[in-house]
């Protein structure tokens, strides 16, 4: 089993025995339930759960994406670069990237292979090299458009011409 699944399942299950427990205690004001020790327990259980459940996603506020639709990968330093939230802009090629539309998650992974964490798409646009800004290259991580342009020329033979996809990105969480 999958250690994110198995800690939500053990949180879960955690926060269900003390919605347990908090119906227990009410056991001692009897006369207002009439429905029977066992019934309360469940049932009242149950329902405490959903609530804090609920208040618990209120609290965070996300809601659960459920799984990604698909992969990014970055270097090392880009990764880094995210997850310090230092860039929220991703520049890559538009032939050959198959990237899910705004709205759905992606998985990050490092070049390496390990996965560092959640990103959720923004937005998305597609532009020439040549038109992506220096404040575009800065919030992508760079110190100027010349870097970005430099970084891609020697990772994906880019060329000033080649249309690339921007991605405005917002990390979820760190993988563990």
């Amino acid at each position: 089993m999958d250690a994110r699944v198995r800690t939500f399942l053990v949180r879960s299950a955690f926060l269900f025995l003390i919605s347990l427990v908090l119906v227990a205690g009410f056991w001692y004001h009897r006369e207002f339930y009439q429905i029977g020790f066992t019934n309360l327990l469940i049932i009242g259980g149950f329902v405490t759960f959903l609530v804090i459940w609920a208040a618990r996603l209120a609290l965070s506020g996300e809601l659960p994406r459920g799984r990604p639709r698909g992969e990014l990968t970055f270097s090392v330093e880009e990764g880094d670069h995210l997850i310090k939230a230092v860039a929220r802009l991703v520049v890559r090629p538009s032939e050959g990237t198959t990237v899910p539309g705004v709205g759905h998650v992606v998985r990050a992974l490092y070049e390496t292979g390990p996965e560092f964490g959640r990103l959720f798409i923004e937005d998305a646009r597609r532009a020439f090299l040549s038109d992506i800004t220096d404040a575009d290259a800065r919030q992508a991580g760079y110190r100027s458009a010349a870097e970005l342009r430099e970084t891609g020329a020697t990772r994906w033979r880019w060329r000033p011409s080649d249309t690339v996809t921007v991605l405005r990105v917002r990390t979820l969480g760190a993988t563990r």
